[in-house]
């Protein structure tokens, strides 16, 4: 995608502000399913951010894998096992805490390290055009052939082991659900049987 500098910096402004918002979005819901959803919104941003840095492939990773994958299995998760939110129940204890000083210090870190790094000294317009005459040429078809040949063996593996984990965590949610389920039901039943006597 060639555009003027300015047009590219201002959709990057754009986009990362888009994660931002997203992120805090993600992390300020109380329902666990807007907090998906948010998180959903904030990978696809990831993905156009990759796809203004002309990453095309890597934006198309990034929206299957994460958007198609991840953020469904996390949709999934969360409808599977939603329990009410609870609005006034605000504790703020030592995990709240620990995470925030985690959270501040790896903040920190990155910051850091983003100050100390040299960076290229060529606008995000021409480092693509420079990049590309340095590098060797690798396509998609390489790296589909290299997947399904060289590593086939441990890409079925994780696809097994994901595909049990997602079973897995349906299993125990909705043996959660049956139990409270089976709880309501024998309570119900029993207040029936004390108020007819």
């Amino acid at each position: 995608m060639n555009l003027s500098e300015f047009i590219h910096e201002f959709i990057l402004s754009l986009i990362e502000l888009g994660i931002l918002l997203g992120s805090l979005g993600t992390i300020s819901f109380a329902n666990a399913a807007y907090s998906a959803f948010s998180l959903g919104l904030v990978f696809t941003r990831i993905s156009l951010l990759y796809f203004v840095s002309n990453a095309d492939f890597v934006a198309a990773a990034q929206l299957l894998v994460y958007v198609g994958a991840i953020n469904v299995l996390i949709a999934f998760a969360v409808m599977v096992t939603e329990k009410p939110a609870q609005f006034g129940s605000t504790t703020w204890g030592v995990g709240y805490f620990t995470t925030l000083g985690a959270c501040a210090v790896l903040f920190l870190a990155l910051v850091n390290t983003i100050y100390n790094t040299n960076w290229f000294d060529i606008s995000f317009v021409n480092q693509s055009e420079t990049l590309l005459t340095d590098t060797p040429r690798i396509d998609v078809h390489q790296l589909g052939y290299t997947l399904l040949s060289n590593f086939l063996v441990p890409f079925e593996l994780l696809s097994i082991l994901l595909l049990v984990a997602l079973v897995g965590a349906i299993n125990s949610a909705r043996d959660e659900d049956t139990v409270t389920t089976d709880k309501k039901s024998s309570f119900s039943s029993s207040r029936k049987n004390l108020s007819s006597f």
